[in-house]
């Protein structure tokens, strides 16, 4: 008997619910700013007291969140966060997409 991994494509997976108080109201607030980004500051000035364990589990319950640079009016560059968007394809289309043989090569 083998045990074999199983790979689940993160694009095409749906996120879990969370069930934290701070994840959930990072999530909130991800999901209200997607343009600029929220940094670590922000998010505790919002009320999540622990804004990068939040983030952290948004992104093992499936959550895509992309880390950014957001410049403040002075000039000064601090880390943020933002949630990407979900991707467009659904896992239909993604079938469709010409399949590529194991050796790399196009025929």
């Amino acid at each position: 008997m083998s045990i074999g991994a199983v790979h689940r494509s993160v694009e095409h997976a749906e996120p879990r619910v969370v069930e934290d108080r701070d994840s959930e109201r990072v999530l909130t607030l991800l999901e209200a700013d997607q343009s600029v980004g929220l940094t670590i500051v922000a998010l505790r000035e919002r009320g999540v007291e622990a804004p990068a364990q939040a983030i952290y589990s948004l992104q093992l319950a499936g959550y895509e969140i992309d880390r950014v640079v957001c410049e403040h009016p002075s000039g000064q560059r601090t880390p943020g966060y933002r949630l990407r968007p979900r991707s467009p394809l659904s896992a239909d289309s993604s079938a469709r997409l010409k399949e590529v043989p194991p050796d790399g090569f196009q025929s």
